[in-house]
């Protein structure tokens, strides 16, 4: 999609998806990760912009937005202020920036599951992982099911 038409859903609230309301991610992975890369692209592909910062370590990322070392995995994404950790799928991603609970700081895919958005093949049902939200205090809870 064009930029003017993204431009066009975004003022008038014609789009179900994130992107209509935020367009940027900021990416911060190894330069080495393939599936961080295929993350990236399914991202791209669902209208947002992905600004990705290839670093050894971002610790600090995670540490500034409260992420509990429980669900590390390969890449962080900071996208309108929420901590996105591993392979969240968008729809998940669309759903927390539509609602935008108080009580969630980010949501995480944790480790690399192997059907999750980037590690599965394309056209494969995503399965067999969780996605977990994270609060202030580090609670967390099932935000989806796959």
């Amino acid at each position: 999609m064009n930029r003017l038409f993204l431009s066009i859903i975004a003022i008038f609230g014609l789009a179900g998806s994130a992107f209509a309301q935020v367009t940027s991610i900021e990416l911060y992975k190894s330069p080495t990760c393939g599936c961080c890369k295929e993350w990236a692209k399914i991202m791209e592909e669902k209208g947002y912009t992905v600004n990705i910062h290839h670093q050894q370590d971002w610790t600090p990322i995670k540490q500034k937005h409260g992420m509990p070392p429980q669900l590390q995995s390969c890449h962080s994404a900071v996208i309108d202020g929420y901590l996105i950790e591993g392979h969240v799928p968008e729809s998940d991603i669309a759903r927390l920036l539509k609602e935008r609970p108080d009580n969630i700081k980010g949501l995480a895919a944790p480790g690399m599951p192997q059907h999750s958005p980037g590690m599965a093949r394309p056209g494969d049902k995503y399965k067999d992982f969780k996605v977990i939200a994270f609060d202030d205090q580090q609670h967390l809870s099932l935000y989806q099911q796959y």
